[in-house]
């Protein structure tokens, strides 16, 4: 069986080893963020519907995590766009809760958290992780180019009501990008916004994978003093995630496209997960080339390393 809509288990920074589930068509998003790993969003939409019949993917979320729970630290919604655009996601949740005690996750840029529906949803997971960028309107729109329905000081007020009555774990992620978001007088900003949301955990990233936009850059570590003075306690999650990928078959290209498709990985992480006897390092640098020619697959030279990304 090729999974359609579960992947990994894959290494995560904040979440161990995590079972993916992908409900979305390949970039299907709300957003159109500058620092997207996943490219430029071909489906920009932000209506609510069931992209994929919800009998598919409940058969596949049980064959797939009774396969690999045993690896696995969560069962995480995430992929190719933003999960909460599945109109059905409540019921997706309730069937991983039926098919394992693993705990769950929802990775969401938190637009939709102010819709009851979602709300009702997300309260049946463990850990909701979503983001948040920007203190104010305009640098929200320059960095996450949202849909036009989609407005700042509603979507703040969906994290406030949101996380007053969630019990599980909150944990808002910042994606800092030099020039744009990394002076003291935005974080005060993000700050005061994040006083308000009073989420459990604030998590600093950075773009340590190759960005829609070429112009987006990792900040200086100048930064360090000014979000030690501004957030005090924070969780600093810009590194590579550590451990292996799990692939199910021998198909090099299905395996492959299963996992770059929503998650752009370095050369050096491709040889490691796919390297064995049969199989060696020669051999994955040739398939990889030969991937590219047919143009399913990129090579992206980024921080002076070798990414290796889908091809919309």
């Amino acid at each position: 069986m090729i999974p359609q809509f579960c992947y990994g288990p894959v290494p995560s920074r904040r979440l161990g080893r995590s079972i993916g589930i992908d409900i979305l068509p390949s970039k299907t998003c709300n957003y159109q963020c500058i620092y997207c790993q996943l490219g430029k969003t071909t489906h920009f939409t932000n209506s609510r519907q069931n992209f994929f019949p919800k009998d598919d993917i409940i058969g596949e979320m049980d064959y797939f995590i009774k396969l690999n729970e045993h690896k696995t630290d969560y069962i995480t919604f995430v992929g190719s766009g933003e999960p909460t655009l599945y109109k059905d996601i409540k019921d997706l949740i309730i069937s991983v809760k039926k098919i394992s005690e693993k705990p769950t996750c929802v990775i969401t840029n938190g637009s939709l958290l102010h819709d009851e529906e979602v709300q009702q949803a997300l309260m049946l997971v463990d850990v909701v992780l979503p983001t948040l960028d920007a203190g104010d309107e305009k640098l929200f729109i320059k960095i996450n180019r949202p849909h036009p329905s989609i407005k700042f000081e509603r979507m703040i007020q969906g994290y406030i009501d949101f996380r007053k009555k969630f019990r599980g774990k909150f944990w808002i992620e910042i994606m800092l990008m030099k020039g744009i978001n990394d002076s003291k007088i935005e974080l005060l900003k993000i700050k005061e916004k994040l006083d308000l949301i009073k989420p459990d955990r604030i998590d600093i990233n950075v773009p340590i994978r190759p960005p829609t936009e070429s112009w987006v850059q990792i900040p200086d570590k100048s930064v360090i003093p000014i979000l030690d003075d501004v957030f005090r306690k924070y969780n600093n999650i810009n590194y590579p995630e550590r451990g292996n990928f799990n692939v199910l078959s021998s198909n090099f290209e299905i395996e492959l496209k299963n996992l770059i498709e929503r998650h752009p990985m370095k050369q050096e992480q491709i040889i490691e997960t796919f390297c064995s006897q049969t199989f060696n390092e020669q051999d994955i640098l040739i398939q990889l080339d030969i991937l590219a020619s047919k143009n399913k697959i990129k090579k992206v030279i980024y921080n002076d390393q070798t990414f290796w990304k889908f091809k919309n």
